[in-house]
């Protein structure tokens, strides 16, 4: 007996898996259905980054919404601006920002552009706009600058080329080596319309994105 148990025994151990197996792949249409449908329902909803408006938070973008770079983001303003905050000068309207993150140098690490709001950064010729590292780090500011910003496909310095609207003309803005210039209304007019194949940041009018506060 002891010698025909033992492979008795893994004959039904065998046959029971895979009547299991069988039952699962033959749910009815309906209850397999039902099964996906409780599953979807266990997912996590998307948290919303800007309950002020009335975008779904799954319409924004990954580069413009990402949580844990609006606290970057936000950490540097504050840093940046921390005199002019401790004073109250920047209203609560300007204490708003955007950013879209995009590799400008193909480094593989994403830079972040920084767009500001309000009377304490913008003015009749534009608003102030920032580039930052990945790490949070400053690496440009722009003034009296437009929305959005336009990348190109062409490099300077290892550095995409820039677009920005400033002047009441499209400004070719190219990396030095170290930042790009700080002042776009000064540089060579881009005399052609820029193409609509290339990247638009900080393109809030024409896309959902949410603002921070910092």
């Amino acid at each position: 007996m002891k010698k025909v148990f033992f492979p008795l025994t893994i004959i039904i151990l065998v046959a029971f898996g895979s009547c299991k197996n069988d039952n699962k792949e033959n749910l009815p249409a309906a209850d397999k259905s039902a099964v996906a449908d409780t599953l979807i329902s266990l997912k996590p909803e998307p948290v919303d980054p800007d309950p002020t408006d009335s975008i779904p938070a799954e319409l924004y973008g990954i580069n413009s919404s990402n949580a844990k770079t609006a606290d970057l983001v936000r950490l540097t303003l504050k840093d940046l601006y921390k005199d002019d905050l401790s004073k109250n000068f920047i209203d609560e309207n300007s204490r708003k920002f955007i950013f879209f993150e995009y590799d400008l140098n193909e480094d593989g690490k994403k830079e972040i552009f920084v767009g500001l709001t309000g009377s304490y950064f913008c003015g009749s010729g534009g608003c102030t706009q920032l580039i930052l590292d990945d790490q949070g780090n400053l690496i440009s500011t722009f003034s009296v600058s437009g929305y959005p910003v336009i990348i190109d496909i062409n490099k300077t310095n290892g550095w995409k080329d820039l677009f920005i609207y400033s002047g009441s003309k499209n400004r070719i803005v190219k990396f030095d080596g170290k930042t790009y210039p700080s002042n776009p209304s000064v540089l060579p007019e881009l005399k052609l319309i820029p193409g609509d194949g290339l990247t638009r940041v900080l393109n809030f009018i024409n896309e959902p994105y949410p603002w921070f506060k910092f």
